[in-house]
């Protein structure tokens, strides 16, 4: 089954418009449901009060320690995220790699993730540009993958890939364009044909309007959204369009 996340990031400011935008896309989904899944990760300090909004979209969180426990100021332990019922997990998102996270940082996350079955969605396409060739970027996809997954597998189902090349990333709705639909879907196919356990998605500016282009390719199995995914019109859009047959 595909898989629609969407990444909220910083956003939004309160409680009320979270609550509002989760129910918005709650219920607006409902009929693709059984079609796609739908997560939505939010900011920490919104998952407890999302519980009780959502029920057949899951929740997730946008990062989460290296850590099981202890004295780790601001972490987020996988072992809390599962207490709270969350499955999906952000690791390796290029904002975070940016801030210095490295391979095997997320190595470490990934390991931890698996130990206490938390499902994440493993970024990976940091360090691309858009002149980088398609050999220099399956080098480099190779490069950031063997080495997050090393020591750690994963059961069929149990680990989305997000290819994410961070240059087409938008710092707001509409103002960046994702990779041409054929290179990107000719990416994931490598990606596929290496890891074939994994469901492996396209994780970069994907809007309402764009989404035809991409979703149209059966080889890519959903989207991480970004900024879209802070209108809910936009997000519908994606969902029914990842939801046709």
């Amino acid at each position: 089954m595909r898989l629609i996340a969407a990444n909220w990031k910083m956003n939004p400011q309160t409680m009320e418009e979270a609550r509002r935008l989760a129910s918005q896309m709650e219920h607006g989904s409902m009929h693709e449901s059984h079609k796609v899944e739908i997560a939505l990760c939010v900011p920490f300090v919104f998952l407890t009060a999302l519980k009780h909004t959502v029920h057949h979209v899951k929740l997730g969180a946008q990062n989460m320690s290296e850590h099981e426990k202890g004295p780790h100021t601001g972490e987020i332990s996988a072992l809390q995220l599962k207490h709270l019922g969350i499955k999906y997990v952000i690791v390796g998102h290029s904002e975070r790699r940016a801030l210095g996270e490295d391979d095997e940082f997320i190595s470490n996350k990934l390991k931890m993730a698996h130990a206490h079955k938390l499902h994440p969605i493993l970024c990976v396409g940091y360090g691309t540009t858009q002149k980088t060739m398609f050999t220099a970027e399956k080098k480099l996809l190779t490069k950031q993958l063997q080495a997050a997954l090393k020591g750690v597998n994963f059961e069929r189902g149990g680990l989305t890939i997000a290819y994410e090349p961070a240059w087409t990333i938008s710092r707001g709705l509409g103002t960046a364009k994702p990779v041409a639909a054929e290179r990107s879907a000719s990416v994931i196919e490598f990606i596929k044909d290496k890891y074939p356990e994994a469901r492996v998605i396209y994780g970069a500016s994907v809007t309402g309007e764009n989404v035809d282009t991409l979703s149209r390719f059966r080889v890519i199995e959903g989207a991480l959204v970004g900024g879209a995914s802070l209108d809910a019109i936009q997000f519908l859009k994606i969902i029914k369009s990842f939801a046709k047959e």
